[in-house]
């Protein structure tokens, strides 16, 4: 006996397999009385809410199974943290959704699986979203006919069935242009006159189109990994970041000086702005970034982006449309109508797979004004 939905119409919509596996399968030799619908309907009393807050669900469950505390901590390390939150959001809502219906989370049907991405298909969610519900769904162990729930035919098929109806689409169709934000950079000079507020923004901007960076590699830049040359800054990576996997090392943020043009020149910013904040620093290995408004604490990545968007607003580009992030996608775009190959801006931007800078960031830009020597020769 096994949890299985028993409401499926055609039984050659799902592959047929040999061996039934699921968290809920006993010995054949069960008595019927004792079938997983019945359990189903009785949630057990130590599934309470508070612990459906966060991932300590699942580690219990590897505790059940016999894993030893090491083990499991380093399997729960295999989510990285934003994983972690984004799967938080859709536990909540599984979890929710089963004491209204007084079933128990972890043992429940196929069908009531099917029903629960429904309800959120219904609530609005496209298939982006949905996708990400059913890997939250995979990451609590759920089996069903020798299936996990993010591998079995009927999830599949239901996801396709969602893409159809919602077809996923690009954020931007078009994307804004760096000539106005690097002309509101070079009005922001001379370095050594500005106020730390303004020496902060225009430095993490410059850094952003420089780099073609994310806003966590940006919060995750340290002075302890820093290594200063003659005319460049050279930071290395040792935090965990979005694009860390095994076999691939994570590029080097190289800053260079710009010659051409001191008021675009990062390398120039970087030195007044770590002479302007050592005195306020509380420790000189801590992160780059701090705040310019007492106690000159480090900063969150929600700050980094709001000081990108500052100065995305300044320069006139529509910040109601573009998120702090689309400076990555704006970058790129610019520097593939530069002509700067590829198998560069890959290099640069840390993609392995051409298809993710074509399919996400290679946008047309709206305005095709010209400037000097592609990004500052990203």
């Amino acid at each position: 006996m096994y949890c299985r939905s028993t409401d499926m119409a055609k039984s050659t919509l799902v592959h047929k397999v040999t061996r039934v596996v699921n968290r809920c399968s006993s010995d054949s030799s069960s008595s019927k009385g004792s079938s997983c619908s019945s359990v189903q309907r009785t949630a057990s009393p130590s599934l309470e809410k508070s612990k459906f807050n966060d991932l300590s669900c699942i580690r219990n469950q590897f505790g059940k199974r016999g894993f030893s505390e090491q083990a499991t901590t380093v399997i729960m390390a295999s989510w990285k943290s934003g994983t972690k939150k984004q799967y938080q959001v859709y536990h909540k809502r599984w979890f929710q959704y089963c004491r209204q219906e007084q079933i128990n989370p972890l043992c429940p049907s196929i069908k009531i699986v099917i029903n629960f991405l429904a309800s959120l298909f219904s609530a609005g969610l496209g298939y982006s979203a949905l996708n990400t519900a059913r890997g939250a769904l995979s990451s609590l162990g759920l089996v069903f006919e020798g299936f996990t729930v993010g591998c079995h035919p009927l999830v599949i098929r239901f996801l396709r069935g969602v893409f159809n109806l919602r077809p996923t689409q690009a954020r931007y169709t078009c994307i804004w242009d760096v000539a106005p934000v690097l002309k509101y950079l070079q009005k922001l000079s001379p370095v050594a006159e500005l106020s730390l507020k303004n020496l902060t923004l225009k430095l993490v901007m410059l850094i952003a189109l420089i780099c073609a960076s994310r806003i966590q590699s940006l919060h995750c830049l340290k002075l302890c990994n820093m290594l200063k040359r003659k005319s460049s800054f050279v930071f290395v990576f040792t935090d965990v970041l979005k694009v860390s996997r095994p076999n691939f090392h994570v590029p080097e943020f190289v800053l260079n000086s710009y010659p051409p043009d001191r008021r675009l020149c990062v390398y120039t910013g970087m030195k007044q702005y770590l002479e302007r904040t050592e005195r306020l620093r509380e420790n000189m290995n801590g992160r780059l970034f701090i705040s310019y408004i007492k106690p000159h604490n480090c900063v969150s990545r929600d700050t980094i982006a709001r000081w990108l968007k500052c100065v995305m607003y300044s320069a006139g580009v529509d910040t109601s449309v573009f998120t702090a992030h689309s400076v990555r996608s704006a970058v790129v775009s610019r520097a593939k109508l530069g002509n700067v190959p590829i198998k560069d801006i890959m290099s640069k931007a840390g993609w392995t797979n051409v298809g993710t800078f074509r399919k996400y960031y290679d946008k047309h830009v709206i305005n095709n004004e010209e400037f000097s020597i592609s990004v500052l020769k990203v």
